[in-house]
C-alpha cells in the first residue's frame, strides 16, 4: 500500500478568525491513503511452507478426531512440525477453543528444537500481546531468531517492527535491510514493502518506477495488495502514464480475487467520474460491498456519501454510524470526521469534548487535519483549556503535513 498526500477541503464557514476546525473532505477532494505496509502474520502468511496435512487443516478443510489425535500424539513424541500444528490448532480455533496460552506453549517447545515458522508466531503473540503482555523488544527477538535461521516471512515481520518504531526508533534503514533480505527470496509481502518503500521515499530516493517493478513481482508472486497497489499508481501517473481505465482493470482484478479495499477504490472512480461516467449510484454499490465486508475505507466513503446526500439522502446518523466503524479499525480520516460531526453537532448534540477526544485520536496517528483541529481546539477552549503553546505546537504539526490553513496561521503558506 502506499501513502500519498490529500488535499482537505473546508466544509465549514470561516468565523471571524479566519479558520474553523475542518472535516477532512470528500474523497473527490482527496487521494486514496492506504498507508499501512504489509504484515503477514499466522497460518495464512506461512500455509505453503507448511506440511500438507497441517495447510489443509489451516485452510479451513475437515478436519477428523483421528487426525488431531494423531497430531498430539506425534507432537507429544518430539516432533516439531506436530507441534506448530497443534499450536495452530489452539491459535486458529477452528476444531477446538483458542487458547493463545496452549498455542504460545506448544511453539515454544517447536521452537527449542528449531522450528522457525514457530518462532516467527511466537513473535507475533509478543507483537500483539496475545496470551502474554505485549513486549515488542521480545517480539523483535524472536522474528531476529527465525529470520536469522532463514525464514523470509520472519524477516519481513522484523522490517515492519523497525518501519513502525515498535519497541524501539524508527529505522527505515533497517526494516529496507530486512524487507530486502526476504525479498531474496521472492517473499510476496516484503516485494511489497519495498515498493511502498520507494513510492513514499521512506528510506530511499522516491522511486515510482522502482516501486511498480517491486509492486509487479509481488503481484506476480500472488499478493493481491500489490494487485491494488499498481491500480493507484496507474490512477496517479506515478511510474507509469495517468491511466484510469488501467486504474480500473487493475483494482477489479484486485476486487475479484477478495480485496474489499479495490472495491472501494472502483466506487472511488465512479464518484469522481474518473475513466468512467460520473456515477453515484455505481459508487455507492462498490462502497456498500466493501462496507459491509468489513473494509474501513469502504466504510469511510460510504459514511461521506451519508454526511453530503450524495446519491443518497443526507443522513448525518447513518454518516456517524458507518464512521465509528471504520474509526475502531484505526481509520484515523474517520476519527477525525467523527469529531467534526460532535464539534458541529450534526446528527448528534454538540459537545466539544467528544469532538476534541475524536480529534485527538486522529492526530495522534499524524492525520493533518486532524493535526490542526486539535490545534484550534486548544485555540478556542472548546472541549479543553485555552493552550496557546500547545495550539501552536499542533498548528505547526500540521503545517509540516502540509497542512495549508495551518501554514496561513504560522504564516507559512504557500502562494
Amino acid at each position: 500500500m502506499i501513502l500519498h498526500p490529500r488535499a482537505f477541503a473546508f466544509v465549514a464557514a470561516a468565523i471571524a478568525l479566519g479558520s474553523t476546525c475542518q472535516a477532512s473532505g470528500s474523497p473527490l477532494d482527496f487521494a486514496y491513503r492506504a498507508d499501512q505496509p504489509a504484515f503477514r502474520i499466522s497460518a495464512a502468511a506461512i500455509g505453503t511452507q507448511l506440511p500438507r496435512r497441517l495447510a489443509e487443516l489451516v485452510a479451513g478443510k475437515p478436519a477428523h478426531a483421528a487426525a488431531i489425535g494423531k497430531q498430539l500424539e506425534l507432537a507429544r513424541s518430539g516432533d516439531a512440525d506436530a507441534q506448530l500444528s497443534v499450536g495452530l490448532i489452539y491459535y486458529d480455533g477452528l476444531v477446538v477453543q483458542r487458547n493463545f496460552a496452549l498455542a504460545l506453549e506448544w511453539w515454544r517447545k517447536a521452537a527449542a528444537k528449531g522450528q522457525t515458522q514457530a518462532m516467527n508466531l511466537i513473535g507475533h503473540l509478543y507483537q500483539e500481546g496475545l496470551g502474554v503482555p505485549q513486549d515488542y523488544d521480545e517480539a523483535r527477538l524472536w522474528y531476529r531468531q527465525a529470520a536469522q535461521a532463514g525464514l523470509p516471512a520472519a524477516a519481513n515481520n522484523l522490517g515492519w517492527l523497525y518501519l513502525k518504531g515498535y519497541g524501539t526508533g524508527k529505522s527505515p534503514a533497517l526494516a529496507k535491510q530486512w524487507f530486502e533480505r526476504a525479498a531474496e527470496k521472492q517473499f510476496p509481502a516484503a516485494l511489497y514493502n519495498l515498493g511502498y518503500l520507494y513510492a513514499n521515499g521512506i528510506g530511499v530516493p522516491r522511486d515510482p518506477q522502482r516501486a511498480l517493478d517491486y509492486y509487479h513481482t509481488a503481484a506476480e508472486h500472488g499478493y493481491v495488495p500489490a494487485v491494488r497497489a499498481i491500480g493507484w499508481q496507474y490512477q496517479t501517473g506515478q511510474g507509469v502514464d495517468r491511466d484510469y481505465a488501467g486504474a480500473k482493470s487493475w483494482y477489479e482484478k484486485a476486487a475479484a480475487q477478495g480485496d474489499l479495499e479495490a472495491e472501494a477504490m472502483v466506487g472511488q472512480l465512479y464518484q469522481q467520474g474518473l475513466g468512467v461516467p460520473r456515477d453515484l449510484d455505481a459508487a455507492r454499490q462498490h462502497y456498500e460491498k466493501a462496507a459491509a465486508g468489513g473494509d474501513p475505507m469502504g466504510q469511510l466513503f460510504l459514511g461521506w456519501l451519508y454526511q453530503q446526500g450524495l446519491g443518497v439522502a443526507r443522513d448525518y446518523s447513518a454518516a456517524l454510524a458507518w464512521y465509528k466503524k471504520s474509526a475502531e479499525q484505526g481509520n484515523a480520516t474517520a476519527q477525525n470526521d467523527i469529531g467534526y460531526l460532535y464539534d458541529e453537532g450534526l446528527g448528534v448534540k454538540r459537545d466539544y469534548k467528544e469532538a476534541f477526544a475524536w480529534y485527538l485520536k486522529a492526530a495522534a496517528q499524524g492525520e493533518p487535519t486532524a493535526l490542526f483541529n486539535v490545534g484550534y481546539m486548544y485555540e478556542e477552549a472548546r472541549g479543553v483549556a485555552r493552550n496557546m503553546d500547545e495550539a501552536f505546537r499542533y498548528y505547526q504539526k500540521a503545517a509540516d503535513r502540509g497542512n495549508q490553513e495551518a501554514k496561513r496561521i504560522l504564516g507559512k503558506a504557500t502562494p
